[in-house]
């Protein structure tokens, strides 16, 4: 479909309208527009600039063609944060609130806490902004999230420390809670092929062999080391993992193993307690 010859908002809405969900095309042209949801509504006869309406069109274009729309606008809100997303980070799901709750179950006022596979910092974040004198620190194999995260925090101005690294090498210290949504899905899984996954990185979904619990085994098995005595692993994982992790759990001599269901009341995420005779 050509885009509309129109200069007023009520035709770019209309036209955004006929090409996506109604939801999708006001939250998309209103962004774009720069006004608020109300203002498409109230302000239909108002110009539009010729080159603001290009944006909506090249907008409305990507989001047809299956492009997320958190990757479009820039940002999606997590735990009350907006936060900058770009394709280099998985974009936070409201699933992953669950993570941030179970963890901060976990974490004292000061506690120190580790975030594996940060991204775009939004579980680090969340947990620093409600323990805002813990010692937090974020990591990311990929420097452009670990730059992106680096970001976000500035502008939130929230202190996160944040590093480079590929899940525990170059992490020095122990930790009383860590907490983690590393890659987990089977690299076989057609979910992957389809919706907004298409589109995130690869290498922070799939989670290799074993039916995508390569990472996760190797996350649980090291992190005994890097926990203090009576410290915390929270990892999030795929719903239907939830025996599989709580296996690994046992296996590294975690005690205390307990489960939380996301918001859809799903197995989500896995919590287990360190002791000095793990292994």
């Amino acid at each position: 479909m050509n885009a509309p010859q129109t200069a007023t908002i009520g035709g770019w809405v209309s036209y955004a309208r006929q090409r996506l969900p109604r939801l999708e095309a006001d939250v998309l042209s209103a962004h774009a527009l720069a006004v608020s949801r109300s203002h498409l509504y109230a302000f239909q006869e108002l110009p539009v600039a010729q080159a603001v309406g290009a944006q909506v069109a090249d907008w409305i274009d990507r989001r047809v063609s299956g492009e997320p729309v958190a990757y479009i606008l820039g940002h999606r809100e997590f735990w009350g944060l907006d936060l900058e997303v770009t394709p280099a980070a998985l974009i936070p799901r409201p699933d992953t609130e669950t993570l941030v709750t179970a963890a901060l179950e976990k974490t004292a006022p000061t506690a120190r806490v580790l975030d594996l596979g940060t991204g775009c910092g939004a579980v680090a974040l969340a947990i620093a902004k409600e323990r805002p004198l813990a010692r937090v620190l974020a990591t990311d194999i990929d420097p452009k999230c670990a730059a992106l995260c680096r970001r976000n925090a500035a502008r939130l101005d929230i202190a996160v420390e944040i590093r480079v690294a590929d899940l525990f090498e170059g992490v020095d210290g122990s930790f009383d809670v860590i907490a983690s949504n590393p890659p987990y899905i089977d690299p076989d899984d057609d979910h992957l092929t389809r919706g907004d996954l298409r589109f995130e990185p690869q290498h922070a979904l799939i989670g290799g062999s074993n039916g995508g619990l390569a990472v996760i085994e190797r996350l649980i098995r090291d992190a005994p080391e890097h926990l203090l005595p009576g410290g915390w692993l929270c990892v999030e994982h795929g719903c239907e993992q939830e025996r599989c992790v709580y296996g690994l759990f046992e296996d590294a001599g975690f005690g205390t193993i307990d489960c939380h269901l996301d918001i859809e009341k799903r197995p989500r995420v896995t919590v287990g307690r360190h002791s000095s005779e793990c292994p």
